[in-house]
């Protein structure tokens, strides 16, 4: 068996990048929605499956989800591409289970921004900035209880040892800071030139004093840090997020800033997006929480170099190549049985 040359792209047909790669090496498009419906725009599940028929990839716009009824009602549907790192609208574990491959597209322009932002979070916790900043503007100069606290010595723990994980801790390297980490899927000897030293999740929650999240959205994950795991963390410690909202539970979140169970945290990622006005994390302490929309990793050129990468991937792909991309090599050997054997 093999795969027809065929690619469904949900939108939006603005995209030029992909679709012009795509159809030199004559690919077959199937276009859904224009680019001025992108934001708003939601298929129906009939719709979106109807769009997709028997192309064996699709490429799904940032919010068109791609769950398990989708994917079970595609018989002939092989991989899901995205052109991002982000991969939370694809019901991963669903595509799993069918042999259907999942992947991302996690370029140097992306991922080092993601780490990048993150050790400026980490800045600006430590450092109070948010709380001097305002100090400054409504009260005028210093008092005590606006001081940093120096980083040398403290602990920082990465929950997530992938491409954005291992460029923390390269970027943290020569700040004299302790690096542990948790990774179900990392062995320690792949790490260890980056003076990381892996960990269980307890241990790592426990003695960091700063926790970061670098997860892929899987069912291990969602929902893996609630207030039983943050009453863990030291009264001192401080928690971000630049990876996956649903990772952290956010009414427990808000609730262990409220009662001082941990002393801050920084969110780039929400369990809904774009958040509504209405969401309670709004209302926390401004100098306990740090807010940003989604936003940190973008950098000029990183979409484009995302969007050329996943036509790299969508190319192997449909020759039967498996790309070093994929998020659920589980699914590896079922999508060779189910399409190549």
């Amino acid at each position: 068996m093999g795969a027809k040359r065929k690619v469904c792209m949900t939108g939006p047909t603005g995209l030029t990048v992909v679709a012009d790669a795509l159809r030199q090496a004559g690919c077959e498009l199937v276009l859904g929605k224009p680019l001025d419906d992108f934001r708003e725009f939601r298929y129906e599940r009939k719709d979106l499956v109807k769009l997709i028929g028997d192309a064996p990839i699709v490429f799904p716009a940032g919010r068109d989800f791609i769950g398990a009824d989708i994917l079970d009602s595609c018989p002939d549907l092989q991989a899901v591409v995205k052109s991002s790192i982000g991969i939370e609208t694809v019901d991963v574990d669903a595509a799993t289970d069918l042999g259907i491959i999942c992947c991302n597209s996690p370029t140097p322009e992306n991922y080092l921004g993601v780490a990048e932002a993150t050790v400026g979070l980490m800045v600006a916790l430590f450092k109070r900035l948010k709380r001097n900043e305002a100090h400054m503007r409504t009260q005028g100069w210093k008092e005590a209880r606006n001081h940093g606290v120096l980083m040398l010595g403290k602990t920082v723990g990465i929950i997530g040892v992938g491409r954005v994980g291992q460029s923390v801790a390269k970027r943290l390297a020569g700040w004299g800071m302790k690096i542990l980490a948790y990774d179900p899927y990392v062995k320690q000897e792949k790490v260890a030139d980056l003076g990381v030293k892996m960990v269980a999740l307890e241990e790592l929650l426990r003695e960091a004093d700063v926790v970061t999240l670098h997860v892929v959205l899987t069912r291990e994950t969602r929902g893996m840090l609630g207030l039983a795991q943050l009453k863990l963390m030291k009264p001192s410690a401080f928690l971000i997020n630049t990876s996956r909202g649903p990772a952290i539970k956010e009414t427990d979140l808000i609730q262990a800033l409220n009662d001082n169970v941990i002393a801050g945290a920084a969110l780039d990622v929400f369990m809904e997006e774009p958040t509504p006005m209405t969401n309670p994390l709004r209302q926390v302490d401004p100098e306990k929480l740090i807010l940003t929309p989604h936003t940190i990793g973008t950098n000029p050129g990183s979409q484009t170099a995302g969007q050329k990468l996943a036509v790299e991937t969508i190319l192997a792909l449909l020759d039967g190549k498996v790309p070093d991309t994929v998020v659920n090599p589980l699914a590896i050997p079922r999508w060779k049985e189910r399409f190549w054997s």
